[in-house]
């Protein structure tokens, strides 16, 4: 007698930088065992966003999907969700039709897929109910309410080019234009510059030891620059975010880091005067401790605002996608 398939869900966290992957068993499914929801596979891989991981980031991203789904043999994909950076309106039916063209050779079936953004499962991963606000900073940054699920507000989540202030794109290319200017007599001088020279085994100061490989600093610095983050991938950016926290006392570096402190705390003040929401932090800028992290907390808890933090919205993808396999087997039993 041939076994019925392992009924399975797969959920992915897809960020600019790095895309997390888990594959369950279906809860209640026969002959799942006793574990409903245990874990049978998970794959690490490549981030994949239109506007800042480059042209390849669908084919790394169905790389990652196969290996997540290689260890479980004989599997029928009940549900997908894959929540996406950069996967909102504007981009939406893009980041959809690529998807579904990874996900086919896969056998994940377009009715079985949800297309996502990744803000809804950061939130649903902060466990605060349905109605509240996520303040995510990575790669990208954004501020969303929901109400009952609903996004009904949402600030900033522009791209690199147009906003995401705070993120670390945003952090990093700050830090580098501080440097620039430094080198280039246009801005103060700043700690910063031995900071990235260090990070890039450079003497972006004097260009002595080692001796400058172009015979100019500022020449120096674009090349290395555009090895990081080449045209089109400037998530290659956020390498330097962490550099304005370990210079503290640095005005330059001082500024970056008051300037997203700022806007994260008047962000989700402007949202909810009254206090009244639960906040979720979420993204490796705000989930992470350092300067930033540490600040705005302090804010919240000062004015006495409810704030859980996240370190991926990838349980919320689980829960996501476990919620409308449930949902459509019982459509299915109707």
């Amino acid at each position: 007698m041939e076994r019925d398939p392992r009924r399975i869900i797969l959920a992915a966290d897809i960020g600019g930088t790095s895309s997390r992957i888990e594959v369950r068993a279906v809860p209640g499914t026969p002959g799942a065992g006793a574990d409903a929801g245990e874990l049978l596979g998970a794959a690490t891989g490549p981030g994949c966003n239109l506007r800042s991981s480059g042209p390849e980031a669908f084919t790394t991203l169905a790389a990652t999907m196969r290996d997540a789904l290689g260890e479980v043999s004989g599997h029928e994909v009940s549900h997908a969700v894959l929540a996406f950076a950069g996967a909102g309106p504007a981009q939406h039916q893009h980041v959809q039709r690529a998807t579904h063209e990874a996900a086919a050779p896969l056998g994940i079936d377009a009715s079985r897929l949800t297309v996502t953004d990744d803000h809804l499962v950061a939130f649903l991963a902060g466990e605060v109910g349905d109605d509240g606000i996520l303040l995510l900073a990575g790669t990208g940054a954004v501020a969303v309410t929901y109400r009952q699920r609903r996004a009904v507000e949402r600030r900033d989540g522009m791209g690199w080019l147009l906003g995401d202030i705070g993120s670390a794109v945003w952090l990093g290319r700050r830090t580098v234009q501080a440097v620039a200017a430094d080198l280039d007599s246009r801005g103060r001088r700043t700690l910063l510059t031995e900071r990235v020279g260090d990070m890039l085994d450079l003497d972006l100061r004097d260009g002595l030891l080692p001796p400058s490989p172009t015979g100019d600093v500022r020449q120096d610095l674009i090349r290395a620059v555009d090895r990081i983050a080449p045209a089109g991938y400037p998530a290659g950016l956020g390498r330097f975010a962490p550099l304005p926290g370990t210079v503290l006392e640095d005005p330059a570096a001082r500024e970056i880091l008051d300037t997203a402190i700022r806007h994260f705390c008047t962000t989700v003040r402007e949202m909810d005067p009254s206090l009244g929401l639960p906040v979720v932090l979420a993204g490796s800028v705000l989930a992470t401790p350092g300067p930033i992290r540490d600040e705005v907390v302090t804010g919240f808890d000062a004015e006495g605002r409810e704030h859980r933090t996240v370190s991926s919205g990838l349980p919320g993808a689980v829960r996501l996608a476990t919620e409308m396999a449930a949902e459509m087997a019982g459509g299915q039993d109707r």
